[in-house]
């Protein structure tokens, strides 16, 4: 049996195999335009009463807010993406450190200490400390 695919009113002969595929690609279409942007109605079978409302797959963000879903963060999806990939980065390279180094970042920027309240804790001047902590820093930027 020859299998024919209809471009504008013109009815083209197809091989099986490429029949199947663009009705595969005409179905997956159908489904992107209509089925998941209509809700449809939950019918009691027995009944035939309307007994809920299943919502569309796609939702806007008027009924997300709606429900109670917060979207008052301005950060684009871009932005979060560039966030995520910064901190693989970032624990790629902390991976990198020495012990010395990663106390150092422990003190400077987890618990957040001066300069020189590192080095007296790491026994060393504040200068040393800048140093390291001048070193450390270009050796971070060279993984981004």
């Amino acid at each position: 049996m020859k299998k024919e695919i209809k471009v504008g009113k013109i009815a083209v002969p197809v091989t099986d195999e490429v029949y199947k595929e663009y009705y595969k690609m005409k179905r997956r279409e159908r489904y992107l335009e209509e089925d998941i942007k209509v809700g449809s109605s939950i019918v009691d079978p027995e009944t035939g009463a309307v007994i809920g409302y299943k919502p569309s797959k796609e939702d806007s963000i008027q009924r997300l807010m709606d429900k109670g879903q917060d979207f008052s963060d301005e950060k684009s999806l871009e932005d979060i993406v560039v966030d995520k990939a910064m901190l693989l980065i970032l624990r790629e390279a902390m991976k990198e450190l020495d012990r010395q180094e990663l106390e150092l970042i422990q003190y400077l920027y987890a618990e957040q200490m001066t300069v020189r309240e590192a080095a007296k804790k790491m026994g060393s001047s504040h200068v040393t400390v800048m140093n390291k902590r001048d070193k450390l820093l270009d050796k971070l930027r060279k993984f981004f």
